[in-house]
């Protein structure tokens, strides 16, 4: 892996400003980075790269983990999954989504102590949770699953989430990123999708922004909701009114983004990166 360090970054619209941020540094050599997050109790980066097809399970995608500066620790922390996409930490084991299994991995050694098949899962993608519980989407069936307590139990199955990918737990609601309407073969969409609320208490969706494009990632620096765009490679913020407005345009591939206090991680697929992008 390469790390090359910026002095500037990209020109944003933030807070309805544009700002010329700094960005630390891009990472490069991975092969299709998808997700990343950050583990504040351990103080380093984990990000999943599929290694091949996305929705292949070959066995040949693994986890690596970083300093926040950007050096590689090891560049096969976790190994033997097959198309790892979204994580999330729950007590002292990493979930990560593989295809159609829920990978418990221990966090103190990178050994995977079991894997849960998902009883009619057909392309797990991303994973939220607040230490406790977690909520996991499958893309291709319209399904939100709530594990907890050893109990991995399909939640939400409603057309309305129109391929659900991203997903972020936000207090009392979960913010999805749709996909959108009409799938092609080549995941472009008829209609674009939106961005949704989703209350824990009554399950009812409800819209925050609309026909935003193919979310993927979802995040929240303070008061701003930040999606990505996987098709486009667009970056948006969404305000309090469901406006959206571009942050800044990268290319497609844009994933799976995370952030840290001010710090945004963005994992460019395609282009076998991972950006460190600082945010005012």
């Amino acid at each position: 892996m390469i790390k090359t360090t910026l002095l500037t970054g990209l020109a944003l619209i933030f807070a309805g400003n544009t700002v010329l941020a700094e960005e630390s540094w891009i990472v490069s050599g991975f092969n299709m980075p998808e997700s990343v997050i950050f583990d504040a109790s351990r103080n380093r980066i984990i990000l999943s790269t599929i290694i091949g097809n996305p929705s292949e399970a070959d066995g040949k995608g693994n986890i690596v983990l970083l300093s926040p500066d950007g050096d590689v620790i090891d560049a096969a922390w976790a190994t033997g999954l097959d198309a790892p996409k979204g994580m999330a930490i729950l007590g002292d084991i990493l979930l990560v989504a593989d295809l159609t299994r829920l990978h418990e991995i221990d966090l103190a050694t990178g050994e995977i102590r079991r894997s849960l098949d998902v009883p009619d899962a057909v392309f797990l993608n991303d994973i939220t949770s607040d230490n406790e519980t977690a909520y996991i989407t499958d893309m291709l069936a319209d399904t939100i699953w709530r594990y907890s307590d050893d109990v991995l139990e399909p939640w939400l199955s409603d057309p309305m989430l129109s391929h659900p990918n991203g997903i972020f737990l936000d207090n009392d609601r979960l913010i999805v990123g749709s996909w959108g309407a009409g799938l092609r073969e080549d995941f472009t969409t008829e209609v674009p999708g939106s961005l949704l609320s989703v209350a824990l208490d009554t399950k009812e969706i409800s819209v925050i922004a609309s026909e935003v494009g193919n979310l993927d990632g979802i995040t929240r620096i303070n008061d701003t909701i930040i999606v990505s765009d996987w098709v486009s490679g667009a970056l948006f913020s969404v305000d309090s009114s469901g406006n959206a407005h571009k942050l800044a345009q990268l290319e497609q591939g844009l994933a799976d983004i995370s952030s840290q206090n001010s710090t945004l991680y963005m994992p460019m697929m395609f282009q076998g990166t991972l950006k460190l992008q600082q945010l005012p």
